[in-house]
């Protein structure tokens, strides 16, 4: 039980976070098309970005029986978070707005430990 719970919470937070925020892209929602805007992306980079994160998150947690699919999963959201953070940086935005791709990325290093360590066991990739 102690196993399940130590691959489960993270897995769990980081599917339900990237699940809020691929769906908050895809609907163009105000806040995510000012921030793009600021970084000066154009408006369509929200839907392609927040695809992206929905397959992720679905992957995350129905993705067991395709392991290598799950590791492109993880990699995918390596490069969107450690970008993002980049991008702010870049553009100098202040240090604050890239600290939630920062904690994301934290929390992705963290879930990808835990499905190493903890995760179901399946066919090597």
């Amino acid at each position: 039980m102690r196993t399940k719970l130590l691959y489960w919470m993270p897995t769990g937070l980081l599917a339900a976070l990237f699940l809020m925020s691929g769906t908050f892209n895809v609907t163009h929602q105000p806040n995510v098309m000012q921030v793009l805007a600021r970084l000066g992306y154009p408006g369509y980079v929200a839907t392609i970005l927040g695809v992206w994160k929905l397959l992720a998150a679905v992957t995350l947690v129905f993705g067991s029986r395709w392991p290598r699919l799950k590791e492109w999963a993880f990699a995918g959201l390596f490069f969107e978070l450690s970008g993002a953070i980049i991008s702010h940086v870049a553009s100098s935005d202040t240090v604050a707005s890239s600290a939630p791709a920062g904690v994301l990325l934290v929390l992705t290093g963290i879930t990808y430990a835990a499905q190493r360590r903890f995760g179901p066991a399946s066919s090597a990739l």
